[in-house]
């Protein structure tokens, strides 16, 4: 006798049992078989095999009828048979395992890490995103037939890019003294040298000027005011000088700029004069 006939006589012995028997509370767990009995059938037809593995197996339960639970293992063994299965792989361009790699199946099924364990799929077509500890990424694709077993899905990395290096941050620039502080200190004090010297003769043509007084000449006089006026310009000088020396010395600043700042200024003098 075929198996096939072997089979057809189960199912006959099968269907007529559960019509002979008495009938099943809908809330037993014997109903519960006997739907899931039918449900895994159902499902196999539809080609969801994983589901139908586990209707399967719920009616292998030591409650269900032993008629019942024979059928169940046998389709069990079936669709087991008809799963397909896949080995996910990562590796390098020399053809190396990359530890530390992680699947995602058609967006859903997430595995941690790939171990070269086979994982039983339905038939059709599935989407692989393979991702490594650096974050690089591989989506491979492949359609499953039903009984293929142990089908390789492999994905290769190249060596990644080497990491450009950062600039180094720019030196902070030289602050120090700005010299146009001792450039308007010097002009200072040489302007209060020469206020004193102007000063100190003003106040001689003036002492002259009492001793002949009423009978000066204005010739003198205008010598005595020019020696003041120019005294009074040079100590204005001396004094704006001296403050912006101070100013600019207490102050600061950037090194080169202050060589820049000085040398036009320089050269603005020197054309001047």
């Amino acid at each position: 006798m075929s198996s096939l006939s072997a089979r057809a006589i189960a199912l006959s012995s099968l269907g007529c049992g559960l019509l002979l028997a008495p009938p099943v509370d809908a809330a037993s767990p014997a109903h519960a078989c006997i739907e899931a009995h039918a449900a895994g059938q159902a499902e196999r037809d539809a080609g969801r095999l994983l589901a139908a593995k586990e209707q399967f197996v719920a009616c292998t339960a030591e409650a269900c009828p032993a008629m019942i639970r024979r059928e169940c293992v046998a389709l069990a063994e079936s669709v087991v048979a008809m799963t397909p299965s896949v080995v996910l792989f990562a590796q390098d361009a020399d053809g190396r395992a990359i530890e530390g790699a992680r699947a995602t199946i058609d967006g859903q099924r997430a595995i941690l890490q790939l171990d070269g364990r086979p994982l039983e799929l339905d038939p059709g077509a599935h989407r692989f995103e393979l991702t490594l500890r650096d974050g690089r990424t591989q989506t491979l694709s492949a359609t499953l037939s039903s009984g293929e077993k142990y089908r390789r899905i492999v994905g290769t990395f190249l060596a990644a890019p080497p990491k450009v290096p950062e600039a180094p941050p720019p030196e902070p620039t030289a602050k120090g003294r700005n010299p146009l502080a001792y450039v308007f200190g010097g002009v200072g004090i040489v302007a209060l040298g020469a206020w004193g010297i102007y000063a100190l003769d003003g106040r001689n043509k003036q002492n002259e000027l009492e001793r002949c007084a009423p009978h000066c000449q204005s010739s003198d006089v205008d010598a005595m005011r020019k020696s003041y006026a120019i005294a009074d310009v040079l100590l204005g000088v001396s004094i704006v000088s001296l403050g912006t020396g101070t100013y600019l010395f207490l102050k600061q600043t950037d090194e080169h700029t202050a060589q820049g700042t000085a040398s036009t200024l320089w050269v603005q003098a020197s054309g001047r004069f």
